[in-house]
């Protein structure tokens, strides 16, 4: 707790800086505040308005558990549970909660209290910041020595209100000397403040309104300007590939058809020979079978004919695993009939085999063909990739993602941003020098913005009741099939701004 809001700022920064540097508050993602305070995820925060639609009051705190992209915040509170805080709430009435000022803290109960304590603190102030804490309540002085901390914390609990210190004097002095001037009438100055609230007003919805959607128009400029390029290398890189693979796959295949030409005419080559061979293979082997007859006369015959089988079988066993390798076996085998199905398959298979051994590039051409499919297969799925991250950057922004021409449209509403900007700070200009009249600043303090709370609530009344009669005569020109344009927003705040006086007849105001 501190004596002034200023003070509260400059606390509420220091805390807030020492958060992020242990990383418990999270700056990366932040929204900043029209008072220049940035807020993120993790911070303590405190919400300045009453607003009936999302169910918040003044001084009301909470921490922040998300910030989106347009500055828009989740807060959470242990009683209240969770709110939606829009953008423009949260830049003009959502300020930092970790400092206050004593008045703000008036029926708080906390479980430790820090007060510092200055010119301006008095006895009331003094009291009430150093009995929040349920365990402690500490005060901060700045002192020379522990004599001079105990004559500063004596003086506060003799300070009373007119004795606020030397600062206070002085401000006290100046708005004495400003009641030399001729006042104006109380009424007149806040009929002022009334009228220029109201011009005030439709500004500040029109910003909240235009700028969100020119931050976005900023981000897809950006996209759109980012992308082709991007798109552009995924697409050489796809178009690339697909020639490689195209031209690796080439190479195999020829030299895939040499080895099967090859491999073909290897297995005719053997079937030819095969059929050579069996005849004389049969005839030994029927020569064998019979045997060398009564006398042994054909014996030497026998044994010439079992030499030749065995050089048959010697022959075709490497092309033929069951060929027999006994004398017994092997005149068996010739003698019988050839499976011709199994002998081609046997000789295809030994000519797929060896074939390829004459051709020791097809491996290497193989491997390149392989790599290249993988690159094109990588290719390809980062060009999908990118296709499908450039539709989701834009499908967040929705229609406005596929805005025909986005700089045109930007620069619009920048000029838009830039008038209304400019007609706001005329209106708050006007406002502050009202705020400075001699009859607002005799009133006492927290009147002032009574009152503006007081005209807020008229005015969003009104504003909601404008808006339930637009939809009930849009509603209305269906049922009888008038389909005439409505007012648009900036038509509606214009028609709305001109016709209505608010704050007028709304409640209790000051001296009606």
């Amino acid at each position: 707790m501190v004596d002034t809001r200023d003070q509260a700022a400059a606390v509420n920064a220091a805390i807030r800086d020492r958060l992020v540097t242990a990383g418990r508050v999270d700056d990366t993602h932040a929204t900043t505040t029209t008072a220049g305070q940035r807020i993120g995820v993790g911070d303590r925060i405190a919400t300045r308005r009453n607003d009936r639609a999302v169910d918040v009051a003044n001084r009301d705190t909470w921490t922040v558990s998300t910030v989106d992209r347009h500055g828009q915040l989740t807060v959470t509170n242990a009683d209240a549970g969770q709110r939606q805080l829009q953008a423009g709430y949260v830049r003009r009435h959502v300020e930092l909660a970790y400092a206050t000022t004593a008045h703000g803290v008036q029926g708080d109960t906390v479980t430790a209290a820090h007060v510092v304590v200055g010119e301006h603190t008095g006895a009331a102030s003094a009291y009430v910041a150093m009995t929040r804490g349920r365990s402690t309540n500490t005060a901060h002085l700045v002192a020379d020595d522990i004599d001079d901390a105990r004559d500063q914390w004596v003086a506060v609990f003799a300070r009373d209100r007119a004795d606020l210190g030397a600062a206070h004097a002085g401000e006290q002095a100046a708005r004495d000397a400003a009641n030399y001037a001729q006042p104006r009438p109380l009424n007149q100055v806040l009929d002022d403040l009334h009228d220029t609230w109201a011009r005030e007003a439709p500004c500040l919805e029109r910003l909240d309104r235009v700028e969100p959607r020119r931050d976005m128009l900023r981000e897809i400029v950006v996209l759109r300007r980012d992308q082709p390029a991007e798109l552009a290398t995924a697409e050489d890189r796809y178009r690339s590939a697909r020639t490689s693979n195209a031209q690796a796959t080439s190479q195999l295949k020829h030299a895939e058809t040499l080895i099967a030409g090859e491999t073909e005419g290897y297995r005719d080559r053997l079937l030819a020979e095969w059929d050579a061979d069996r005849d004389p293979a049969r005839q030994a082997a029927d020569l064998v079978n019979r045997g060398g007859g009564p006398l042994g006369l054909r014996l030497p015959a026998v044994n010439r004919a079992r030499e030749e089988l065995a050089r048959w079988s010697v022959t075709w066993q490497p092309y033929l695993p069951d060929m027999p390798t006994t004398n017994q076996h092997i005149a068996h085998y010739a003698a019988r009939s050839d499976n011709q199905l199994r002998i081609r398959a046997a000789f295809e298979n030994h000519a797929h085999q060896a074939a390829p051994g004459a051709h020791p590039e097809r491996r290497g051409l193989a491997a390149a063909a392989q790599t290249a499919d993988t690159e094109l297969t990588a290719a390809w799925r980062d060009l999908t990739d990118t296709r499908h991250r450039h539709e989701s950057q834009l499908g967040r922004y929705g229609a406005l993602g596929h805005t025909a021409d986005p700089d045109t449209r930007l620069t619009r509403i920048e000029s838009d941003v830039t008038a209304t900007r400019g007609e706001l700070d005329a209106v708050q200009q006007h406002i502050g020098r009202l705020t400075t009249d001699p009859a607002i600043r005799a009133l006492p303090a927290g009147r002032l913005a009574n009152e503006h709370d007081l005209w807020r609530a008229g005015y969003d009344s009104q504003r909601e009741f404008e808006r339930h009669e637009v939809r009930l005569a849009a509603m209305r020109a269906d049922n009888d099939g008038d389909r005439r344009p409505g007012l648009g927003l900036h038509d509606r705040d214009h028609h709305y701004e001109h016709r209505v006086d608010f704050g007028h007849d709304h409640g209790p105001s000051i001296d009606r």
